[in-house]
């Protein structure tokens, strides 16, 4: 069979276009938030901050959420003075959660429970590999969260090209 007439630009485009809409798409994504970690700090808005000890004045801030007894620790930060902030977004990503349908991935070793690939535009590679964790939005959300970690590199992939991203997640 002579295959020096296919036009491969031509596929690569059909391919690109096509994986493209579905990640693009609401219909084939599943929403989700990637969350960094701690990043920062704030004052606790439970708590008069002092700032020459750098710790809470273990002191009720008028309004504040949690009222406590003077001279007790504050329920909110533990007399820290400062709570740490979590820093998260959200993104849609594809998610296979079939390990024999994954991607760039050996499946010839005996796989856990609880594995996912997710895939994604390769400018999102950068931030699977900050984020700590991944939280896959489902219709139970309410009763429980599914959690995943990230157990190797984002790769790049696609047909020719690295237009795509795929990175394998273990639930936690």
């Amino acid at each position: 069979m002579d295959f020096s007439s296919i036009d491969y630009s031509g596929l690569q485009t059909v391919f690109n276009n096509a994986i493209g809409s579905m990640i693009d798409s609401a219909a084939c994504t599943v929403p989700c938030t990637l969350e960094y970690g701690v990043t920062k700090y704030e004052d606790c808005t439970n708590c008069v901050y002092d700032p020459i000890g750098r710790k809470s004045s273990n002191t009720y801030e008028a309004g504040g959420p949690v009222p406590f007894p003077f001279g007790g620790l504050c329920p909110m930060c533990n007399g820290e003075g400062k709570r740490p902030v979590i820093s998260t977004e959200n993104i849609n990503v594809i998610i296979v959660y079939n390990p024999k349908e994954f991607m760039n991935y050996d499946t010839s070793v005996n796989n856990p429970e609880g594995l996912i690939q997710t895939m994604a535009r390769v400018s999102l590679m950068s931030k699977f590999q900050r984020a700590k964790t991944l939280k896959a939005s489902t219709d139970i959300n309410n009763i429980f969260t599914r959690a995943y970690e990230r157990i190797d590199e984002p790769t790049p992939c696609g047909f020719g090209d690295s237009t795509f991203c795929v990175c394998t997640w273990k639930r936690i």
